[in-house]
């Protein structure tokens, strides 16, 4: 059963809707529009999977409910249905809300459209990225809030990062936030609806989720591969991109992460010892067959004076590097402030760094890596 909110829609789309088969629909005209705001803080329960508003309330307003919906319930699929139009898309896209859809809109496409909450024609796969080295110090944290506010750039609000650092996770301190929930609340509502595991989100002002590190270390120490699995399973098929910052070494949890990944992100510096234990960390995973298919070399905190060059690393990894961020002061300086590295300067070497990788990743199309 698919639950379908219609807001201040035309009577006409209101009954083809109405008419679908296994939906479950709730209609509600503009002048009860702002009870959309209120839906699962009280009275009965209706969780939408997709809302569609109409023409009978304003763009401004539209957009206006829309943020406020998806700010509490961000997995909730938001069409606008309108002519659309260069500019209107624009608005919309940046607003968060998934597509504009014209009143005229056939029968079949929108069945599609509701049944999947993204037409066929644009639909993407999600992606879980998970950020990983077999050192620590190297920047697997600088590289995931960063990759994680790349996506959010041309995918605002569809991108989650999840701090599994179940110990010592720092994301929220580097992005400095004082989240109301944890990782540990997450796994406390094992089995319950996952709309409650995305309630636990907190939101970053560049456009993404944080589902953000205990802080008490031993709060996670019960924590099952299972309980690890489903808890991405759950967010990944409500966000296009699920970024996933992982502790040093190969922990169960970064295991577990690993058998839900569709690419891995390995974060290495421009030294021997840590070069050498990322080529040991693949060849283990390779045996235990969780590799992913596409895997990402970043080469973090270059500096030409280490004595080594990328060339030098690609040999030593037997992988080429996908990515070179190089030694900046700036970085260090912007995590300090909780500042993104990636906003701090709009043209710097780092920045292009990070949109190469996310690109990257981004690119579906991507050949399997050979080594």
């Amino acid at each position: 059963m698919i639950n379908v909110l219609l807001v201040a829609v035309d009577p006409q789309l209101a009954d083809r809707v109405s008419a679908l088969r296994e939906h479950r629909v709730v209609a509600i005209d503009r002048d009860n529009a702002a009870e959309m705001a209120r839906i699962n803080k009280s009275g009965p329960v209706f969780n939408p999977d997709v809302i569609l508003i109409g023409a009978d309330v304003s763009v401004d307003q539209a957009i206006g409910y829309a943020a406020t919906v998806m700010a509490e319930h961000p997995a909730i699929t938001v069409f606008l249905v309108a002519e659309p139009s260069r500019k209107l898309n624009r608005r919309a896209a940046k607003a968060g809300i998934q597509g504009v859809v014209p009143p005229s809109i056939g029968d079949q496409e929108l069945a599609g459209l509701i049944r999947a909450g993204v037409p066929d024609s644009v639909r993407t796969p999600h992606q879980v990225v998970v950020v990983a080295s077999p050192k620590g110090g190297v920047g697997k944290t600088t590289t995931a809030v960063n990759l994680a506010a790349i996506f959010a750039e041309t995918s605002p609000r569809k991108v989650v990062l999840i701090d599994l650092d179940l110990q010592f996770g720092d994301v929220a301190s580097m992005l400095d936030i004082e989240p109301e929930h944890s990782i540990t609340d997450a796994f406390a509502a094992d089995g319950i609806d996952s709309m409650l595991v995305r309630s636990m989100l907190a939101v970053h002002p560049a456009g993404f989720y944080v589902l953000a590190g205990s802080p008490a270390p031993a709060d996670n120490a019960a924590v099952s591969g299972d309980q690890i699995r489903k808890l991405i399973s759950q967010l990944s098929a409500s966000f296009p991109y699920v970024v996933i910052d992982t502790s040093a070494g190969l922990l169960e949890e970064t295991l577990s992460s690993l058998e839900e990944a569709t690419d891995l992100v390995l974060v290495a510096a421009l030294d021997i010892a840590t070069l050498r234990s990322v080529r040991k960390e693949i060849d283990v995973l390779d045996d235990l067959e969780l590799l992913p298919a596409a895997r990402h070399v970043v080469l973090n905190k270059s500096d030409r004076r280490s004595g080594l060059s990328v060339r030098d690393a690609e040999n030593l990894l037997g992988l080429p590097v996908h990515a070179v961020v190089p030694f900046s002061e700036n970085v260090a300086l912007a995590a300090n402030h909780g500042e993104l590295a990636v906003a701090k300067r709009k043209r710097s070497t780092v920045r292009t760094s990070f949109e190469m990788l996310a690109r990257r990743v981004s690119d579906s199309s991507v050949e399997q890596n050979s080594y």
